[in-house]
């Protein structure tokens, strides 16, 4: 494989059902490597949410396995975006349709990372869910959170320090499938030889910030061994649920070998 994957995910201390969903393909075609990541945070009630996140993880894997070799073959990114955004508004639809009809509200953030062999990335992004970017000088947030405090910082309503203790701060501005229509946020960019990319939900990263995360992943930045990427993604976990979380824990990481 060109990509190396490592994923975790656990259902927390006092959940019920893990509504966080997790999926990686990786595909070869025209003599290059595309891959695919996606991660998922459902919200409804028990079952709803699970049902939410892993519809489009499931409805996104889909589209890159079997539409996307078709779709464009030199990674055009305005090409590869509309794909996306018409695959993500479908999902949209499709379960504010199913929540209507069954009287419930339900759905999922979504983080979907799009990569080629040379590095070459595209990002879609819909709620609080993250992805970074990192590598052995740090590691950066690449997309931005679509939150209520968010909107309030940039708008200069509210500081760091006041949306840390706010109560709002899980309140969504967008989000699959809750309302008719989504707001999806796109990143594009390449990425060095031996750079990673780590998938979140916000349960993962609401005790970590940029530093805590590159000190935390520090040791296995040289390491192409799955097995040891994986087991510091469950020590990350567990950290952050001796700190106080609560809430569903996943996490991914990709790198390009």
């Amino acid at each position: 494989m060109i990509f190396q994957v490592a994923y975790y995910s656990n259902i927390g201390s006092t959940k019920k059902v893990n509504q966080d969903a997790v999926g990686f393909k990786e595909i070869e075609f025209g003599g290059s490597h595309y891959a695919m990541l996606v991660v998922c945070d459902g919200m409804g009630g028990l079952s709803d949410g699970e049902i939410a996140s892993a519809t489009v993880v499931r409805s996104l894997l889909d589209w890159f396995e079997h539409i996307f070799p078709a779709a464009d073959s030199n990674f055009d990114y305005a090409v590869l975006q509309r794909e996306l955004e018409d695959k993500i508004v479908k999902c949209n639809s499709a379960l504010h349709k199913y929540g209507v009809e069954k009287g419930i509200q339900l759905g999922t953030t979504v983080s979907a990372l799009l990569i080629k062999d040379n590095g070459s990335y595209l990002i879609a992004n819909v709620g609080d869910s993250r992805i970074y970017q990192g590598n052995k000088e740090s590691v950066v947030q690449i997309t931005e959170d679509q939150t209520f405090i968010e909107r309030e910082i940039k708008s200069n309503r509210m500081t760091i320090e006041e949306a840390r203790q706010s109560k709002l701060k899980n309140v969504l501005t967008q989000c699959v499938g809750v309302n008719e229509t989504v707001e999806i946020l796109f990143y594009r960019g390449k990425a060095a030889s031996g750079e990673f990319f780590l998938a979140c939900s916000d349960g993962f990263r609401h005790f970590m910030s940029e530093v805590d995360l590159y000190n935390s992943l520090y040791s296995v930045f040289d390491d192409n061994d799955e097995t040891k990427w994986t087991e510091t993604l469950e020590k990350i976990t567990k950290d952050n649920m001796d700190k106080g979380e609560k809430d569903n824990i996943t996490s991914a990481i990709v790198k390009i070998s």
